[in-house]
């Protein structure tokens, strides 16, 4: 066989940009009129990892794919299964190039679909040739009997699915992507005050004064929270813990640690499977530990809900939704729980209510779906422009290629997070004094992105005497080594890698790099410096799940602008964490809120909506 290695250099951006362009047959798909050569190729491309390519080996035989096999995954493994699990196979049997990407790994799927159209025609054959449309079924299939229906499968919706069945009624849980667990598997670990099984090992003794954490969290919201809800979720949180770990098969470290706080509580925790393994085994078998308790119970991926089913007297009494095979699915059942995700994965939502377009390291599946389906419900909103989750400030194109070393990649980031430094907003602001020392969790104040500017002097005297300091991603790091004092001679070189993927913009004066940067700048010198060589490095705010969405009661039923109840239509997680926070204010910095308020807000709207079927 022959092998040759194809190396693809294309950004993330560039290939989600290209997608519809590489996608589209130039002639009559079906008809192979060049042909491949036997072999087995490698290729590259920028996948969804931060520290390595995609390289994948594609193996031709008479002109056709038989074999796929991954190299590196340039992704994290649990994003990645559906990639070998689901999208390769599909290439396989229909050896069309053309399959749809699988949702909740759509960066990996085009990466590796990019590789074989340019491994095919690198090697004798036309790719427009391998585009053929693949059909879409046409059948309806129903579906009766349920008590509840979960929507959305990540940690809000896993814990409501295994709640609904702890408590004894049957339920159907669905979800878009090509597995569990959403932002959840994603997450680092979860909020809990005095869990049991925690203070047990604290010598019996609380880690918190729970109405002192109240009166705390209602004074940091301004009053624009509901304390019901957040009196219900400190008392109820620990319990949730607990349950998970006696009843299914989640592990909580034995240790909680503070966040950010001023007043260090120790509310967070992480976790695993019982095994230790990772959050995503733990959620896959806790899920069908909770399904073998009815006969009825069932759960499918790759099922996209749509909108919900209602009877003659206009009450929801279903919901429809889509498989990825075209495959219509009619759910009919009592109560429906809405735990989508929020809405990080919908453009016109995120600009509409936080005001920017945001660069992502949640789940794009979250689309707001759910609180787009219960609005057309007539179900309300509350605080839908509360402050982005974020936990991550990065240069704005992450840099994913493998021929840029480690600790080039780290400097070019420790530039910019470096808040000693001259650093504007994306109106052209100082921006210094908003991001103290928390620039990941307050990077969002910024808008979608941020600059911190060094004139050329900065930069040389860098390259003999180093960085004084060294600014390390808090939760996303490019790996590298570098040492503070450290000289820096390629320094000049870094930045010009910088400026090849947008990272980097440079100007020989002020008011022109206000000028290649779109806004006008409300400084006016850099150090007394208005010429000379002056550099931008571009960073952005990368979030995790946006924070506002549907308003609920204290039984997580969704509220109509008249603020009545929708007595069988509950929100948990990301779909009505609004109800927690205040309009246009950072997400609180107690530590895994976001975690501990979808595993509780599920645990509690499922035994909600079991009651509700009796």
């Amino acid at each position: 066989m022959n092998h040759r290695i194809l190396n693809v250099v294309a950004a993330s951006a560039v290939l989600l940009s290209g997608c519809a362009a590489y996608l589209k047959p130039a002639i009559k798909p079906g008809i192979k009129t060049a042909k491949v050569a036997d072999g087995t190729y490698e290729g590259k491309a920028e996948g969804y990892a931060v520290d390595g390519e995609m390289n994948l080996s594609v193996t031709f035989q008479d002109n056709k794919i038989v074999s796929i096999k991954t190299i590196n995954s340039g992704s994290t493994p649990s994003i990645y299964r559906g990639i070998e699990e689901r999208l390769f196979p599909r290439i396989i049997n229909s050896q069309s190039i053309h399959v749809d990407d699988i949702t909740g790994a759509t960066i990996s799927s085009i990466a590796a679909k990019y590789i074989i159209q340019n491994i095919i025609n690198e090697n004798g054959g036309n790719a427009d040739e391998w585009k053929m449309e693949i059909p879409k079924s046409t059948d309806v299939v129903k579906k009766y009997g349920y008590d509840v229906i979960v929507v959305g499968l990540g940690a809000s919706g896993i814990s409501s699915y295994l709640s609904t069945a702890s408590n004894g009624a049957t339920v159907f849980g669905m979800d878009s992507a090509a597995k569990i667990g959403g932002n959840g598997a994603m997450s680092s670990g979860a909020m809990a005050v005095n869990p049991r099984t925690q203070v047990a090992l604290n010598d019996d003794n609380p880690f918190v004064n729970e109405e002192d954490m109240i009166e705390d969290w209602l004074s940091y919201t301004d009053g624009d929270a509901k304390e019901e809800i957040i009196r219900k979720i400190v008392q109820e949180s620990g319990k949730t813990l607990d349950w998970l770990e006696t009843n299914y098969d989640f592990h909580f470290g034995e240790k909680m640690f503070a966040f950010y706080h001023p007043k260090l509580w120790p509310l967070w925790t992480t976790y695993t499977d019982k095994s230790g393994t990772d959050k995503d085994t733990a959620f896959i078998n806790s899920m069908n530990q909770a399904a073998a308790l009815n006969g009825k119970n069932e759960y499918m991926i790759e099922l996209t809900a749509k909108e919900f089913l209602k009877d003659t007297d206009g009450k929801v009494v279903g919901v429809k939704a889509v498989s990825y095979d075209g495959t219509t699915y009619e759910i009919y059942g009592k109560s429906v729980i809405l735990a989508t995700g929020g809405f990080l994965g919908n453009e016109e939502m995120c600009q509409k209510y936080t005001g920017s377009v945001w660069h992502t390291y949640g789940m794009t599946q979250c689309n707001g779906a759910g609180i787009q389906m219960a609005q057309a419900f007539g179900g309300s909103l509350m605080n839908p422009d509360a402050g982005v989750e974020t936990h991550i400030a990065q240069i704005a194109n992450i840099i994913r290629s493998d021929d840029v070393s480690a600790d080039d990649k780290a400097i070019l980031t420790s530039l910019l997070l470096d808040t000693s430094a001259v650093m504007v907003d994306s109106l052209g602001n100082p921006f210094n004094e908003k991001a103290g020392t928390n620039l990941a969790f307050n990077a969002w104040l910024a808008g979608k992105e941020f600059y911190t500017i060094y004139s050329a002097e900065e930069i040389i005297k860098m390259k003999t005497s180093g960085m004084a300091s060294f600014h390390k991603p808090t939760f996303l790091s490019q790996g590298g080594n570098y040492e503070p004092n450290t000289p820096i001679p390629n320094i000049e070189n870094i930045l010009a890698i910088g400026e090849k993927y947008d990272d980097v913009i440079t100007a020989e004066s002020i008011s022109e790099l206000g000028d290649k940067l779109g806004f006008k700048l409300s400084i006016t010198d850099i150090h007394g410096k208005t010429t000379g060589k002056f550099y931008a490095i571009k960073g952005a705010a990368y979030i995790y799940s946006t924070t506002g969405g549907l308003n609920v009661d204290e039984n997580f039923n969704v509220l109509t602008a008249e603020h009545e109840p929708i007595s069988n239509v509950y929100a948990v997680g990301n779909d009505s964490m609004g109800v927690l926070f205040a309009s246009k204010k950072a997400y609180v910095t107690y530590g895994g809120v976001a975690q501990g308020y979808a595993l509780t807000s599920g645990r509690l709207a499922g035994y909600y909506a079991s009651e509700n079927a009796n």
